[in-house]
């Protein structure tokens, strides 16, 4: 529920332009000497570990598998299987423990998993993409598959592709350079969904995008591009349906008959499923003001950040804000020591500036530019009043941690963290009001 209609959306300076041309440097097998998967998911449930130390263990061969969802997890090296380390999360913000393997540079690989074509039938791919381990790649990292258990009445699928994020480019170049990918992709979602169409949703102005996927629709007259504004939050995904489809929806686009996915999710998800290989790498962009060379890194999931950072030059400064993700939803960590995840598109690596907080103004900024219409700074209010009852009234549940509220606040108020640690104490005291 909204309870304010806002603009909810504003245009910033992407800075796309440090890394979207640069050269893509493909770390390859070489991906460091180790690679590392954490044994707690992102919502802190377990990981059920199908692998011993001594193991030896093969590219594509699964060694985990999460509980809360099943999503397969799957080596994306050969080599031994060591003791587990203690190495710090990104996802969790904490030191926890990790199935570490030593790469032995062979990729060795194990036996495929089943390839699927528009010719099986619905049950079949949707099982394909259940094994494929296959996560939102936009940054949520939600199991794919559930969103096609038990489709009703869809009938387009949204290709979000619009990557709104200041710095990043991964989308940008992914789907420049993997057209063909992108379209299998969307014709094996439409299949499962029951969508009778495809929309592909890119930003103006990135026309070596346009044109290179406009160059192939002439042979899938089901799947058409559509540009949108340059403005943030333009990729979350009530934005972006307010703005194609002009309808709102309760809790899932399901409800207006729309299923939506990220650009590089449908691109991974085409080669798995045509292939049989799991992902076992990904485009991360490392960029920001205090790189040294800002580009686009491929790397096999599990290599240590810092590796990417050494093969970009290493940091330009001393004194940096590493945040993996974006600068707008993202949070800095005091360690480049930590795994890239499947879900992990980005390094922003900034200068460190300090402002000073002023006193708020009351000039309703902030709840003028969120997407979600709500109110901040009531939010930061009944936060550190611990009015729990007003915090669920004033529904900071629905907040999407997008950083609009603290970009726009003139008196540079640090509402966005405000905002996250609302939504954590209102989400334990909601839990144990249910017990």
């Amino acid at each position: 529920m909204i309870l304010f209609r806002s603009v909810g959306r504003r245009h910033l300076n992407g800075y796309k332009e440090l890394s979207k041309h640069s050269e893509i440097i493909n770390l390859g097998s070489k991906s460091g000497s180790k690679v590392y998967f954490p044994t707690i998911a992102p919502n802190n449930t377990a990981i059920k570990i199908l692998v011993q130390p001594g193991d030896k263990v093969k590219v594509g061969q699964k060694i985990a598998e999460r509980t809360d969802f099943y999503v397969p997890i799957y080596s994306p090296v050969s080599g031994t299987v060591l003791e587990q380390e203690n190495v710090f999360s990104a996802n969790v913000n904490r030191p926890i423990k990790h199935i570490a393997i030593e790469n032995d540079g062979l990729d060795t690989q194990a036996d495929p998993l089943k390839t699927v074509t528009l010719d099986n039938s619905i049950e079949e791919i949707i099982n394909a993409i259940k094994e494929a381990g296959l996560v939102g790649l936009g940054g949520a990292g939600f199991p794919t598959y559930v969103k096609y258990n038990n489709p009703k009445g869809i009938h387009t699928l949204l290709v979000n592709g619009v990557e709104c994020e200041p710095f990043l480019t991964t989308d940008f170049v992914a789907m420049q350079n993997e057209v063909d990918n992108l379209l299998t992709g969307c014709e094996l979602l439409m299949k499962a969904s029951g969508a009778s169409k495809t929309i592909i949703a890119i930003k103006v102005h990135k026309d070596e995008v346009k044109n290179a996927i406009n160059a192939k629709l002439n042979d899938y007259p089901n799947i058409s591009l559509k540009e949108v504004p340059d403005v943030y939050p333009m990729g979350w995904e009530r934005t972006l349906i307010k703005e194609i489809f002009h309808k709102d929806y309760d809790r899932l686009p399901g409800e207006i008959g729309v299923v939506i996915n990220n650009g590089q999710t449908v691109i991974s998800l085409g080669k798995v499923l045509t292939t049989g290989h799991p992902i076992c790498e990904r485009l991360i962009t490392v960029s920001g003001d205090a790189i040294s060379n800002p580009t686009n890194v491929i790397c096999k999931i599990g290599t240590m950040a810092n590796e990417l950072i050494d093969a970009c030059g290493g940091l330009a400064f001393e004194d940096v804000n590493l945040i993996p993700g974006g600068p707008m939803c993202g949070r800095a960590v005091n360690s480049d020591k930590f795994p890239i995840t499947m879900q992990m598109g980005s390094l922003t690596i900034l200068k460190v500036k300090t402002y000073k907080e002023e006193p708020c103004l009351r000039c309703g900024s902030c709840t003028h530019h969120c997407p979600a219409g709500l109110q901040p700074v009531e939010i930061r209010r009944a936060l550190k009043a611990k009015d729990y009852d007003r915090l669920i009234k004033l529904n900071v549940m629905s907040c999407v941690e997008c950083g609009m509220c603290s970009y726009s606040c003139p008196s540079r108020i640090e509402l966005t963290e405000a905002m996250k640690n609302a939504k954590t104490v209102t989400k334990f005291k909601m839990s144990q009001m249910k017990k």
